[in-house]
């Protein structure tokens, strides 16, 4: 097995682990609610996680910097685990509320740590053997873009797309899996589920092998930046441009202020703000004002999510060909087309909800993707811990701040009008990053 594929497997089980425990958490909510005695303190086992988990991605990037991916994600899996056991064992509320806030807390640990060990594993050379054994017959198109941007752009850009495809498989099977095993033996289950998956973590971590991290004060050379426009006919071709300069030390400070982590920022911001901000309006839709049961609500979203899987696949060599930001103005159009087609439609039947919901469901598989290697292209490979604790700390905001928004307006008060000005609002939120024409991200059309 080659370092970048050892490195995905616990990558990309970390990221379904975590999108996992939060669907089923949800699902789950009601049954938690009856047996803890719950009253209006009952959402805070959701957002108290979510609040905690955005607030702590920054700084617990940082760390995972400092002290190694390797190492980083050993204690946010440890730490996981057993906060899942003390919400299972949770007796009243306020247990239950410390266990999920100590619970976002390592997710926030977790979840940068992981996207670390794939970007540090992308940035590996590969021995001559495994590149001899995986090579195979490639299209033009890849093989150019592979000799103009370099191996590991293109590897990455395709590790990212499987990264993202796994927590897409975990939103598929959250939701069901939850409701059968609430069903079926408890709500303590589906924290007591994440046990095992932990230590299945923990047994496919040895096989990646630590990042060597230098001294904060000396930090190599960049990542290699996003792929630059192809060259035309009577122009020779130039170097890709490099986001920050390898030539001196770069700092915290001055990464958190470039275009591209900038650009990268806004977009998961406005990612997650209109997916879920979707999501959730078209919930009380359904169940509220057309008077559908959840069970209904559930399965009007499965189509959605299941495009979502594929999108994230191909958006690798969406990348790799087209470029990030055309592959980002391609999902965030198809959004939009969604998001519009809704506020048309958002008292008409379910099928034609659920057409509706199919763009948004594909184009979010293909901004998320973009989006993360755009920011981990941009980036040196020794702050990609603090970098992807910054894009998943926005996009966790995003999916904070529309429901709190959204739930305003839908109560306001008649829902169809709010319902559409919620969405309406998705629209201008996921365009708005569409018209940044920073220089980082200029090079990567």
């Amino acid at each position: 097995m080659s370092v970048r594929t050892s490195a995905l497997v616990p990558s990309a089980l970390s990221f379904f682990l975590v999108t996992l425990n939060a669907s089923m958490a949800t699902t789950a909510l009601p049954a938690i609610g009856r047996d803890l005695g719950a009253g209006p303190s009952l959402p805070w086992v959701l957002t108290g996680y979510s609040l905690v988990f955005a607030v702590c991605l920054l700084p617990a990037g940082a760390w995972a910097d400092r002290i190694g991916p390797h190492k980083a994600f050993t204690i946010g899996t440890t730490v996981f685990a057993a906060t899942s056991a003390l919400c299972a064992l949770a007796q009243n509320l306020p247990l239950m509320l410390a266990a999920r806030t100590l619970q976002g807390a390592a997710a926030a640990l977790l979840l940068p740590a992981g996207l670390s060990l794939l970007n540090t594993a992308s940035n590996h050379p590969e021995p001559a053997a495994e590149r001899t054994a995986a090579a195979r017959p490639e299209p033009d198109a890849e093989r150019t873009a592979a000799a103009r941007l370099g191996p590991g752009v293109v590897g990455r850009a395709r590790a990212v797309g499987r990264w993202t495809a796994a927590g897409a498989i975990a939103l598929v099977v959250g939701s069901p899996l939850g409701g059968a095993i609430t069903s079926g033996v408890g709500w303590q289950g589906i924290f007591w589920l994440n046990v095992p998956i932990s230590f299945l973590l923990l047994a496919t971590l040895p096989h990646t092998p630590p990042a060597t991290t230098p001294p904060p004060a000396s930090l190599p050379q960049a990542a290699p930046s996003s792929p630059p426009p192809p060259p035309s006919p009577s122009s020779s071709p130039s170097p890709p441009t490099s986001v920050l300069s390898p030539t001196h030390r770069i700092g915290v400070g001055e990464m958190l202020r470039s275009g591209v982590v900038v650009v990268s920022s806004v977009t998961g911001f406005a990612l997650n703000f209109a997916s879920y901000g979707a999501i959730f309006a078209v919930t009380f839709l359904l169940q509220d004002n057309l008077g559908r049961s959840a069970w209904i609500t559930g399965l009007v979203f499965v189509p959605m999510t299941l495009l979502i899987i594929p999108a994230n696949l191909v958006a690798g060599r969406l990348t790799t060909r087209l470029g990030v930001r055309r592959t980002l103005l391609l999902g965030q159009c198809l959004m939009v087309i969604g998001l519009l087609g809704l506020i048309i439609t958002s008292s008409s039947a379910i099928y034609q909800l659920t057409a509706w919901l199919l763009p948004i469901g594909v184009g979010a598989g293909l901004v998320a993707p973009a989006v993360t290697t755009l920011m981990l292209d941009g980036i040196p490979a020794e702050r990609g811990g603090l970098g992807s604790g910054v894009l998943n700390a926005a996009r966790q905001l995003g999916s904070g701040a529309a429901p709190a928004i959204f739930g305003v307006l839908l109560g306001a008060g008649q829902f169809i009008t709010g319902f559409r000005i919620s969405l309406l609002l998705a629209v201008l939120v996921i365009a708005a990053p569409a018209t940044f024409r920073t220089r980082e991200l200029v090079t990567c059309a």
